[in-house]
């Protein structure tokens, strides 16, 4: 068997290690000030400012040094914070009493999506979350689809619904079902009436999110889905939603779908389920994972 060598002074850190530390660098990695980290762990400001020079003294590093927004990590934590969460899911895994149970569980969960996604899927997801575990607790966000894998990877949320393919070595993903982008009026648009017209002649709103880079040209630029249909209520401007969302609006009749042929349809995509590798094995993640799957199944 190979020996793997340890760092020095890993055996002596190992000896002194105390797990509530562990606790204590979760909850300021999360919530990146000292008395909100407290108020987490029910201890004061000075007994969480005290854990915390604990754990520099351990690990021989800051960790975390003041900033603009609060707390922020240094490079060495960081490194930590993946494998360290890890390692507090498997220990709560193996020191739970009985196996997870979603009638019983009085967790929080949090999943992030974008705002289209969370408008289609999540009052079904919610349906069966509070039927399948009426004592838990659900927390939705919306997000910016293209920073999916860092707020799973800073565990700011546990699952995300982006139809981004995770670039991170350190999130899993799951294909969910396929989103194509479809052109959008309003009911009534004199586009639906005149026979030839083309979307060229009216304005163009679009959807983009800070980070992605977006070479569509429109005159009217917005950051949320959900703000698209109230627009087009009052324009002839048109716009491109994610399928589903789409169909959704055009049944109620708040949007119409404009007809394209297949030729000039964009190019469809697929809505992908998102976690971090630490939360892989842990039966409320899978448990949730699988909820979801089954409730966006296709049909």
């Amino acid at each position: 068997m190979k020996r793997v060598a340890l760092p020095a002074g890993g055996n002596r850190a190992l000896r002194n290690l105390d797990l509530n530390l562990l606790l204590t660098f979760e909850a300021l990695w999360l919530e990146r000030t000292v008395t909100a980290a407290g108020r987490r762990l029910g201890l004061s400001q000075p007994a969480t400012s005290a854990a915390l020079a604990r754990l520099r003294e351990m690990v021989g590093d800051r960790l975390f040094v003041r900033g603009k927004r609060g707390l922020e990590p240094t490079e060495r934590c960081v490194e930590l914070a993946q494998p360290l969460t890890k390692l507090l899911v498997d220990l709560r895994s193996v020191l739970a009493l009985r196996p997870f149970d979603p009638s019983t569980t009085t967790r929080q969960l949090r999943i992030g999506a974008v705002d289209a996604a969370i408008a289609v899927w999540i009052p079904r997801v919610i349906a069966r979350f509070l039927s399948e575990a009426p004592h838990a607790r659900l927390q939705v966000v919306a997000i910016d689809p293209a920073r999916a894998s860092d707020a799973l990877d800073e565990g700011t949320i546990d699952l995300a619904l982006s139809p981004f393919p995770s670039p991170s070595t350190t999130v899993r993903s799951r294909a969910l079902y396929p989103v194509e982008l479809v052109p959008t009026v309003r009911p009534g648009h004199p586009l639906l009436k005149t026979r030839g017209a083309s979307l060229e002649a009216f304005p163009r709103v679009h959807v983009t999110f800070e980070g992605l880079r977006d070479s569509v040209r429109a005159q009217i630029l917005l950051g949320s889905y959900l703000a698209v249909p109230p627009v087009l209520a009052q324009t002839d401007a048109w716009a491109t939603l994610p399928s589903p969302y789409a169909d959704s609006l055009a049944q109620r009749g708040v949007v119409a779908i404009v007809p394209m042929s297949p030729k000039k349809r964009s190019h469809k995509f697929t809505m992908q389920l998102l976690w971090a590798d630490a939360q892989d094995a842990s039966p409320a993640s899978r448990w949730l994972r699988g909820l979801i799957a089954d409730v966006t199944r296709p049909g």
